[in-house]
């Protein structure tokens, strides 16, 4: 992952280590380079899914925790289409992408309030991203989508824990259960490609900024140790969150033609678009309860530079081998690290291959490789003090099928 989002889209991307914006040459595109699209002969369909898997996914603190996550398995689907109007210039389509979040359940974690108790988020995101695309003379490509983000959120913060001080009521904890929070918004993608004589072609993209809605659920507060019991708000909502804006510059090259080079590097503005989230809940189902709650939380993410290489070798006129290194700056501070924030990835090595069984059909098989990263953290915000950690590796597969008339 590149903080929220993935590495590519596509198996053809993710092959190649994410390096596509010179390349984007399938419906993909559409949440890569919608310039990419006009390169697309006539209409083409795709399909595609993945699966990924932890090799470790852990959390360690200073109360004897040292726990993997409880949700082992993570899959996302998608598809794209495109077709060229009338065997003119210009080509539009549609794309459905699972776009990235992030999810870790610790079911069974010692508190610091002697009990043990869940820790678990589940955040996802989508995009539907219909486009235009229009290729000018042979060597230009333009093209742009609109960016549909839907966003939901699930989460346990120890919802079977209470505790007040009784010596001092401002140290004071109330876990809690949040779900049904969800949203829908809008930016645009832009992208441009171009090439260079029969061997070269530089990329470029940009995408807006795109505000994360979550609202409309509800939340289960556990006030009981002040006498309330566990409390229903009928209205909870997280404000302050967003996608970032991106820009990246792509080339590609081909020194023989069998053989195909690239090489990219984005920024992501994720210090623009995280930074400070707070969590709302209101309507309580009991009188007695605070009519609002409200909790804050820091992040502070760091802007993020992406380094993607990439390539692709014809082995036969059918046969296509692939490579590809992906580099993320990890975009999360120590001090506002979180275990539920399992985005700190920044080494990922992918190997892939397509093969096509005739004019019309192929097929493409990618496998990421996500190495082992650890960070130690104290984030003053959680209850876990000094010297808590996380620790992330793992291993995902990519397929995609398609149809081209």
């Amino acid at each position: 992952m590149n903080g929220l989002n993935m590495i590519g889209f596509g198996a053809e991307s993710i092959g190649m280590g994410g390096a596509d914006l010179a390349v984007a040459r399938d419906t993909s595109a559409w949440n890569t380079n919608p310039a990419g699209i006009a390169q697309i002969p006539k209409r083409r369909l795709d399909l595609f899914g993945a699966g990924a898997t932890p090799i470790t996914m852990a959390h360690r603190d200073r109360f004897g925790n040292d726990a993997e996550v409880s949700n082992r398995n993570a899959f996302l689907a998608g598809g794209g289409y495109a077709g060229r109007l009338s065997g003119g210039p210009v080509s539009m389509g549609i794309g459905v992408f699972g776009q990235g979040g992030t999810g870790s359940v610790y079911k069974d974690l010692a508190t610091p309030f002697g009990n043990r108790d869940e820790l678990s988020t589940l955040f996802r995101i989508a995009k539907v991203t219909p486009g235009v695309a229009c290729r000018i003379g042979d060597a230009l490509f333009l093209g742009t989508s609109l960016q549909v983000v839907y966003a939901d959120i699930r989460q346990k913060v120890f919802p079977g824990t209470s505790f007040v001080d009784p010596s001092d009521s401002s140290n004071a904890f109330f876990g809690f259960e949040s779900k049904g929070m969800k949203g829908v918004s809008a930016g645009v993608k832009l992208g441009v490609m171009y090439r260079i004589g029969g061997r070269a072609t530089i990329g470029a993209a940009y995408t807006s900024r795109i505000p994360i809605r979550l609202k409309d659920g509800e939340l289960t507060a556990n006030l009981s140790a002040t006498g309330l019991g566990k409390v229903r708000y009928r209205d909870a909502r997280i404000e302050g969150l967003s996608l970032p804006r991106e820009a990246g510059l792509g080339i590609s090259f081909r020194p023989v033609r069998t053989l195909l080079l690239a090489t990219e590097v984005n920024w992501l503005d994720w210090s623009g678009s995280i930074r400070r989230s707070t969590l709302r809940a209101s309507d309580p189902d009991n009188p007695a309860a605070p009519p609002n709650l409200e909790a804050p939380s820091t992040h502070n993410w760091r802007d993020q530079y992406v380094l993607a290489l990439g390539l692709a070798w014809e082995a036969t006129n059918r046969l296509i081998l692939r490579a590809g290194y992906n580099y993320g700056r990890n975009p999360i501070p120590a001090e506002t690290m979180s275990p539920l924030m399992a985005a700190h990835a920044k080494h990922h090595m992918t190997a892939g291959g397509g093969y096509a069984f005739g004019p019309s059909w192929r097929t493409d098989l990618a496998i990421e490789y996500t190495l082992n990263n650890k960070v130690t953290y104290h984030n003053p915000e959680l209850p876990f003090g000094p010297g808590a950690q996380s620790e992330g590796e793992a291993i995902a597969a990519h397929v995609m099928i398609s149809r081209a008339w």
